[in-house]
């Protein structure tokens, strides 16, 4: 066999096996997310949702951690999974005491309110600790996976209240219109947009004054030896994306296609 052509075989190998090691070292992550969150995570939407692009985006931006791929899971099992640190992360969450135990917090992606949805049938605009206790609503409804530390401060810890958590959001808005529940506290892009697309016609308002306001935040198990690295990358891709407007930019053409899907 020809010197020549077995060096260059030889080189080849070599340059692959350094190229697989590369490969092996950086690898592909797996990020993990739900489904029914609209407008942020929901498949009905284009592209999953208004914050899954984002997210892919960000991390396009990010030194070590651009090649991910984003996997839709229960909520509940996407988080126990990410908290065990197979994941390289799960979004959207919100800030709760006992969830920030295991994770590491972004900084907030996008920032929110949680709002209260009633029946339509109520007559009052606006909630008060005083309303609440005169209509004795004392059953709220939080689909599973959902946070119900958050609402430990602003809402719990007003009155004695049940929690009930079924699977997921349309199930809570079908119950408040029967009558087997009394409050849904949620984001109120998120319940709006779930009537609007999932449950259409329900008998279902919303008061106009917040509960509180919070963050959608990317968040990282504790567990993995980098998680405070992917978060400090992931905080300078965002910080930059917002100071140059291209974060707007990415918010004006996700709605620019839902637009066109909705015509």
């Amino acid at each position: 066999m020809n010197f020549k052509f077995l060096v260059m075989i030889r080189v080849c190998l070599v340059i692959s096996c350094f190229g697989w090691m590369a490969s092996a070292a950086h690898g592909t992550e797996t990020i993990t997310t739900g489904d029914l969150y609209p407008p942020y995570v929901d498949k009905s939407l284009p592209e999953n949702g208004l914050m899954v692009p984002i997210i892919k985006k960000i991390f396009d931006k990010t030194e070590n951690y651009y090649d991910n791929e984003i996997i839709y899971q229960p909520w509940v099992r996407g988080y126990e999974q990410t908290k065990q640190g197979i994941h390289l992360g799960t979004f959207p969450y919100v800030w709760d005491k006992e969830r920030d135990k295991d994770f590491y917090y972004s900084e907030a992606v996008f920032d929110i309110g949680s709002y209260l949805f009633v029946r339509d049938e109520v007559e009052e605009e606006e909630w008060s600790v005083e309303l609440l206790k005169q209509k004795n609503w004392t059953r709220i409804c939080r689909p599973n996976g959902y946070s119900v530390e958050e609402l430990r401060e602003p809402l719990l810890s007003l009155m004695d209240f049940t929690v009930y958590s079924p699977s997921d959001l349309p199930d809570c808005f079908r119950l408040l219109e029967k009558g087997r529940m009394d409050i849904i506290p949620i984001e109120k892009l998120t319940g709006e947009y779930t009537l609007f697309s999932h449950v259409g016609g329900l008998k279902v308002k919303v008061f106009k004054n917040s509960v509180f306001k919070a963050g959608l935040y990317f968040i990282v198990s504790k567990q993995r030896k980098d998680a405070k690295q992917i978060i400090q990358q992931f905080n300078d891709a965002l910080k930059a994306a917002k100071e140059s407007g291209e974060f707007d930019l990415w918010i004006k053409d996700f709605y620019d296609r839902l637009a066109v899907e909705r015509q």
